[in-house]
């Protein structure tokens, strides 16, 4: 039985958070995985969002590569070693979280809310008023 633990935000949990996001995008910004074939472009960290016991980080991130979203997320699970080895490094941390990486969707939501809003009812219902 697998067991999701909650994310609790806590003052705590959101300078870790920060912490680790500045250190991964350093690291990503740097470019010099080793990958067979690298980014041509670096990744950005949207966000970082951290477990109740602060052992695991979620990090969500986006690239502007026209590449499928589950090979952004293949490529970075496979040098995970190496983030999390860098990441120990920049950060002063007790214990060095779990990296699981996962894909931004929230650049999508605001495509779609805006395509939403330029419905032809929506902007008669705006012209109206």
């Amino acid at each position: 039985m697998i067991i999701k633990r909650k994310t609790i935000n806590t003052s705590r949990s959101y300078k870790v958070s920060e912490i680790i996001r500045k250190a991964i995008s350093e690291v990503l910004i740097r470019n010099e995985m080793p990958l067979e074939s690298p980014f041509k472009f670096p990744i950005s960290v949207i966000k970082v969002e951290m477990n109740s016991d602060l052992k695991i980080a979620y990090i969500y991130v986006t690239t502007h590569e026209k590449i499928h979203e589950n090979e952004i997320i293949l490529k970075l699970n496979s040098c995970k070693q190496y983030l999390s080895k860098e990441v120990t490094s920049l950060i002063n941390l007790k214990f060095s979280p779990k990296l699981i990486f996962r894909n931004d969707r929230s650049i999508d939501e605001v495509s779609n809310i805006e395509k939403i809003l330029r419905n032809e009812k929506i902007l008669e219902d705006l012209n109206k008023n």
